[in-house]
């Protein structure tokens, strides 16, 4: 029998003035051992190399522009109605998937039933230096519209759900994804946990988390008025179900075994540049 074909996978980067760690996201995409990759590159009209790093890029990608928009949710949703993958993510411009990424998750979409997926990832130091692991429990819809849980970079869709719940609402600066994770619950589709380690964040002075933390706050209010009441009849998720994650969290971040070889001081870069055969 011949063997199924792999879905096409659309990430989309989006980028502005990230030119010191774009090249390391764009090599973490395009090193990935998968045939079938669309990858799109939005940058908002940046003036410190991005362009630049983009165009000695550009073999490697399915369409990239540089061009004045209207911020970061625009720009993944102008490079979301550009994707013709069958699944969909995003990846930010400071952000990394860790190798074998895109073959894990499109194993996982063998199963017709699935029509999102959650993995697990790592927080990773400016230099690419491994911190801590970020893992959680399977996610319910209740959790979804009430909390903040998933890993964004590890998180990936059918693209076919864009025609049921529409694109990210441009109106969120920050929580953009918290929203749209929440509308999928809200309306039945709640992510399969992977439970692998897929993509690594970088924390830096210069992330929105740093900067706009107090618009990150309003906006994740505007999230719980729209969504969060409707499913969990109260403002926030239960006690009891916290308890039970964070006991799992622990149990799992002291097991060392269960998530190799993703540990501290790890160097992602490095691992990466293996990968793609290249240690610039």
């Amino acid at each position: 029998m011949p063997s199924t074909p792999e879905p096409r996978i659309t990430i989309v980067t989006p980028s502005f003035q990230q030119a010191r760690f774009l090249p390391w996201t764009i090599r973490s995409v395009t090193a990935q051992d998968y045939a079938d990759l669309e990858y799109i590159v939005i940058d908002g009209g940046s003036t410190d190399g991005s362009r630049e790093i983009i165009e000695s890029h550009a073999k490697r990608l399915a369409w990239w522009c540089s061009e004045r928009d209207g911020g970061q949710t625009q720009a993944i949703n102008k490079g979301f109605r550009r994707a013709t993958g069958e699944i969909v993510g995003w990846l930010n411009s400071d952000d990394m998937l860790l190798p074998g990424c895109l073959r894990t998750v499109a194993s996982a979409f063998k199963d017709p039933s699935v029509e999102a997926i959650c993995g697990w990832g790592v927080m990773m130091s400016e230099q690419g230096r491994v911190r801590r692991r970020w893992v959680h429990a399977q996610p319910t819809a209740r959790m979804l519209c009430s909390e903040s849980l998933l890993f964004q970079p590890a998180v990936f869709w059918r693209r076919r759900l864009h025609d049921a719940f529409g694109f990210l609402d441009e109106s969120f600066r920050f929580t953009m994804d918290r929203e749209w994770f929440a509308r999928l619950a809200a309306g039945g589709v709640v992510p399969r946990l992977l439970p692998r380690c897929l993509a690594a964040y970088r924390a830096h002075a210069a992330t929105k988390t740093s900067m706009i933390a107090d618009v990150g706050a309003l906006e994740s209010e505007r999230v719980l008025a729209l969504h969060g009441k409707s499913q969990s009849g109260s403002d926030r998720v239960s006690w009891d179900w916290r308890a039970r994650n964070r006991a799992w969290k622990l149990m799992l971040e002291k097991a060392g075994q269960v998530l190799p070889p993703w540990w501290r001081g790890r160097d992602v870069h490095r691992t990466v540049a293996l990968v793609s055969g290249s240690t610039t």
